[in-house]
């Protein structure tokens, strides 16, 4: 039943109604066979959409407990625990990443006795600790005097 704003009275979707509902509600997640964004109305085999992540964000899961004992204002404002590095994290230069790149990945591991992670993360401007960074050019320099 469709609410009327002006009425004090509610009333209960029947199990038809929310079946109707469901059947044309659009699947966000895929796309349609011809790979256009699906509605309401899409029918055949539906395609996978590529989801492209630009970061991860570790957020906590932990659930407050206040709405089991009665309402409570503070509810009101919820804080989601995000957690991230507290150190500071460098990133190396272009210039210097280009030419790292053009010595190869498998010399770069075994010159800086660093393991694939850090080593990528240094390669891919992405920001790693400053004794991480450290250890990597302390590897390179003896890479340079052999």
């Amino acid at each position: 039943m469709i609410p009327n704003c002006g009425s004090q009275n509610v009333f209960p979707d029947s199990l038809q109604v929310m079946l109707n509902q469901y059947l044309t509600k659009s699947e966000v997640k895929s796309l349609a066979p011809d790979g256009a964004i699906c509605d309401g109305k899409t029918r055949g085999l539906l395609r996978r959409a590529n989801i492209v992540v630009r970061s991860l964000v570790p957020v906590g899961k932990e659930t407050d407990r206040h709405w089991e004992q009665g309402e409570d204002p503070s509810m009101l404002d919820p804080k989601i625990q995000i957690y991230g590095r507290t150190g500071k994290l460098v990133v190396a230069d272009s210039q210097e990443r280009k030419e790292w790149r053009k010595l190869g990945f498998r010399k770069l591991m075994r010159a800086t006795k660093l393991t694939q992670a850090p080593v990528n993360s240094i390669l891919s401007s992405k920001g790693v600790r400053k004794q991480t960074m450290k250890v990597f050019r302390i590897g390179l320099a003896s890479l340079r005097n052999s």
